[in-house]
């Protein structure tokens, strides 16, 4: 976690588990706008595969019911992007499939279907030391070779599958094009029809995308992650350096004014201060969201290839209510009026709908959920 042709607001839908037997076709010259319908709305499901609480296999059985599935439908979400850590899927020393949880994630996927949501296979890496790893980097394109075999059994207008999430590679981002191409190989060897997700490298973001160049692949979705303004997104984040953690109540627009009753208390954190007091003065309004995605939308244009946005949200634990619903709206709106499809981070966490169960029954986060026009 740090996300274009046009995106209408149509999903085809299915009654049934979608499925379909695996081709010799060639492959695609393009993604499939139908497709690209169905990535107009969606939301990540982040603790069935990834930190489940607990992690045990009946919680990779039963964390999400198909009540719960028919709800993520009826709100309004297209798709969902299904994260799952490769120690739950991927044997890191040889690379084979990790039987204890294929079976769960097929299901997973297959209830999805049932209720009309495409899904995104998201192999959900934050290992940062195995990703720049020679031989787990072999063993990622080994895997990845007879995964795609066994989700290719799933029906490709209902099924993406995204190569990594946000590689990072420090220092080595170079050596990311050609490891994607081999990865993008090896799926396409055994998913001839399916559409794939990739991304640039140093977190999956808009710099990263701009360092990157399309694959040969012309069946492929390009992603990018983006949590901008960071001082807004990510305020009181323990986990995210020593400034952004005495960051609290931060407005959203920003403006000098706006942050100044906020300054005097941050006087003993300069560089908190500083990363505040210039926050007010970018003037984080809805104009300059629009702006700082225009590098993505123009590297889309330039290269001809359709763009999404696979993850964006605002930590909630010292926002304002209000100022999150603003910042969604804005988000939300330059998104569709650069007709970018999105997923929100994330269904099951709090930097976006946040899902809590309240007197037996799932319940969303209605300010970001209008936010998005997403209803309840």
């Amino acid at each position: 976690m740090i996300g274009l042709p046009i995106l209408t607001l149509v999903l085809a839908t299915c009654s049934e588990p979608v499925q379909s037997s695996r081709t010799t076709m060639k492959s695609l010259d393009s993604v499939p706008q139908s497709r690209l319908n169905k990535l107009a709305t969606g939301a990540n499901v982040c603790r069935w595969f990834r930190y489940p609480d607990p992690d045990t296999q009946e919680h990779a059985k039963n964390y999400i019911s198909e009540s719960e599935a028919k709800m993520m439908k009826s709100v309004g979400l297209k798709h969902i992007r299904l994260c799952v850590a490769p120690k739950y899927i991927m044997d890191g020393a040889t690379g084979a499939v990790d039987e204890r949880f294929a079976t769960h994630i097929d299901n997973a996927i297959n209830l999805f279907h049932k209720v009309g949501l495409m899904v995104v296979l998201d192999i959900h890496n934050e290992d940062r030391a195995s990703e720049s790893d020679p031989t787990w980097q072999d063993n990622f394109v080994k895997f990845w070779g007879t995964y795609a075999a066994r989700l290719s059994q799933f029906d490709p207008e209902m099924t993406v599958l995204e190569i990594m999430n946000e590689p990072v590679l420090q220092g080595k981002e170079a050596t990311w094009k050609p490891w994607s191409e081999r990865l993008a190989a090896a799926i396409r060897a055994s998913a001839p029809n399916h559409t794939i997700i990739s991304s640039g490298a140093n977190w999956g973001g808009v710099w990263g995308l701009l360092q990157y160049t399309p694959l040969k692949d012309k069946n492929v979705v390009y992603s990018f992650h983006t949590y901008d303004p960071f001082p807004f997104s990510h305020q009181a984040a323990t986990w995210s350096g020593p400034d952004v953690v005495h960051l609290k109540n931060v407005p959203y627009p920003s403006t000098p004014e706006s942050v100044a009753p906020l300054l005097d208390a941050l006087k003993p954190y300069p560089n908190a201060y500083k990363m505040l007091e210039n926050y007010g003065n970018e003037r984080w309004d809805k104009r300059k969201m629009a702006s700082n995605f225009q590098q993505a939308v123009d590297w889309g244009k330039k290269y001809q290839v359709p763009l999404y946005c696979g993850e964006f949200g605002v930590y909630p634990v010292a926002s304002k209510a209000e100022h999150r619903a603003n910042w969604f709206r804005d988000f939300g709106q330059v998104l569709s009026e650069n007709k970018i499809g999105w997923c929100v981070w994330g269904w099951d966490e709090g930097f976006g709908l946040n899902r809590q169960y309240v007197d037996g029954k799932p319940k969303l986060d209605a300010g970001v959920a209008k936010a998005l026009g997403l209803k309840l």
